[in-house]
């Protein structure tokens, strides 16, 4: 038996897709982005949650403050590439997979969408 949970968190981001020519997402513009991770446990703890959503949130905002109004392009993680929403979830997967095996052993981050604001959004899961 498989439970899941996701919590979200949002920012606002500008960035530039390099090489796509005249189109206008090769121009610096900017989004807001809502990030929206799913975690899954098979089972629940003491209190019977995957887990408590006032201890992650804070990590999820942090990441995502991390990216808040800045250049996604000069980020270390999206240097060799463009900063598309797809590559912005695939970030955030691994970053939280890293906070989640340090802090909540039991649980795992099942996938991480990224809501490019208003009506477009990617996944990744791997």
């Amino acid at each position: 038996m498989t439970f899941r949970c996701a919590i979200r968190a949002s920012y606002d981001a500008a960035l530039y897709i390099p090489g796509d020519g005249g189109d206008a997402a090769s121009r610096t513009h900017g989004h807001g982005y809502t990030v929206e991770a799913v975690l899954e446990s098979d089972g629940l703890d003491s209190s019977d949650f995957v887990v408590d959503f006032d201890r992650f949130q804070p990590h999820l905002d942090r990441l995502a403050g991390d990216l808040d109004h800045r250049l996604l392009n000069d980020i270390e993680a999206f240097r060799d590439g463009a900063p598309s929403a797809e590559r912005q979830a695939e970030y955030f997967f691994h970053r939280l997979s890293q906070v989640v095996a340090r802090e909540f052993p039991n649980v795992r981050v099942a996938k991480v969408r990224v809501v490019q604001e208003p009506d477009a959004w990617a996944e990744f899961e791997p």
